[in-house]
Formats: structure tokens, sequence, C-alpha cells
């Protein structure tokens, strides 16, 4: 009985070329000693040399209490993604409540890294909101005033609305479809993670973007789903050259 040298499983150095169990290669000598192969690690994929921008909104209103928690997470596991596959990535957070109730958007991270994004995250009180409607489309449009990279080859811009409740009317008096003009205008990436409501809907088709519905008390694991698979469609869509997103590789 023969033992392999580097893992002492039995084998049969008459007839084993390599060892079943470890992969070792037997060697010639009259011993039947057993030589190691060597460990061939994969090549580590150079991170594409884009410079991701995410214009983040979050529904700091009331109505956002039943998913306060899911909120960082969700944005923890997209931003973690987009590090590790993006040259960089920059943040905007924004919080937003409601105009009609003098709750102007706030921004609470202006062009800083995933870390500090989510380090402002954990201040946030989500109270206000007057009533069922939110401004919704106004903190879109408020978003739209950050300084966008124009070269595409360099960096890649996205917005990322995560919201709770319908939609009031843009109080620019602008339409759904002016305001995705603009969108477009600018190339930017287009998300909602949301309650699905015909206003927010609409926004999402006019601007070829993409929604991820959740309900209005969402399990931990429906908005760890939704992130992996939002946070690989902006690497999809970045590494094709997309001006829409388009759908990455599923998680399991």
């Amino acid at each position: 009985m023969d033992r392999c040298k580097h893992c002492n499983e039995v084998i049969d150095k008459d007839m084993d070329v390599v060892c079943p169990f470890c992969g070792a290669e037997v060697s010639d000598s009259p011993t039947g000693s057993i030589i190691p192969q060597s460990v061939v690690k994969p090549a580590k994929r150079p991170k594409i040399p884009v410079t991701v921008m995410l214009g983040i909104t979050v529904d700091g209103t009331g109505s956002s209490n039943s998913f306060q928690v899911g909120i960082p997470l969700t944005l923890k596991i997209i931003l973690e993604k987009l590090e590790a596959k993006a040259k960089s990535v920059r943040c905007y957070l924004q919080i937003h409540r409601d105009l009609d109730y003098g709750e102007e958007p706030v921004l609470i991270t202006n062009n800083g890294s995933p870390a500090q994004a989510l380090e402002d995250l954990k201040s946030v009180v989500f109270t206000g909101g007057g009533d069922a409607e939110e401004s919704h489309l106004d903190a879109v449009e408020n978003l739209l005033t950050l300084p966008w990279e124009p070269d595409l080859s360099t960096c890649r811009g996205a917005i990322l609305g995560i919201l709770n409740a319908d939609t009031k009317p843009l109080r620019s008096g602008k339409s759904i479809q002016e305001l995705a003009q603009e969108i477009k205008k600018r190339n930017l990436l287009f998300y909602l993670v949301c309650e699905p409501t015909p206003q927010l809907q609409e926004i999402v088709n006019e601007t070829g973007g993409m929604m991820f519905p959740i309900s209005n008390n969402p399990e931990a694991s429906e908005l760890q789903k939704i992130a992996m698979q939002l946070g690989a469609s902006i690497i999809a869509s970045v590494s094709k050259h997309s001006t829409v997103p388009i759908v990455g590789p599923q998680p399991d």
C-alpha cells in the first residue's frame, strides 16, 4: 500500500500518474514519492477603466420607516459591487422629503467615497412628509444639477432612486417626458427601487431605465437580491458602453 506524500491518501503508484485526491504528480523515483503540482491561480481581472458617478436620492419621509433598515444594506451591496469592478466610484447622496411642507432635498454626501456615503446615511432620520405622495420627481430633477462628466470614455453617470409611495408632479411644471429627455441628454443610466406606481413606471419607461419593485415592507433577502441585480446591471452597462441599463449576470 502506498500513500500520497502530499495528502497521505492511499494510492496505487503503479497505476496512478497523479494522486486522485489532491492532484499531485506521482514521482518516477523508486520510493514512489509524490511531487505536488504547482497551483496556478487565475489571473486577476482588471477593473473597468472608468469612474462611476452615482447620484442617489433616498426618500427620507416617515413612509420609508418600513424599510429604513434595508436601505443601508441595499446601498452597501451596490457600492461594494461597483468598487470591486470600476476604477473608482464617486457618490452624491441626497435625502428628499416633501416640498409642499418646506422640506428641501439635502445633499449629505458631495463627491464622496462609497464608505463616506454609507457613513453619512447613518445620520438620516426617516421622518416628515405630510401626505401620501412625495416629491420624488423633483428630487430626481435636483440631481441633474450635479457636475455630470460629459466624457463617457472616462466617467459614466447613473441615477438611483430609493423611494416609497407615489410621486407628486414636478413643481417646475415639466412633464415626465421632458424630465426623461434631460436625463437621456446626459447619457445617465436610470434606476428606481420603489413601490411600482403609474407615474414612477412612466419615468422609467421614458428614460429606458430599470425598475426594481419592492413591497411596502420588504424582507432583507428581497433587498439583497435587488442590490446584486442592480449593481450587476450598472457594471454590465458601463462595460458595454450602453446608454441605457442592461441586465447584468444574475445572482444565484
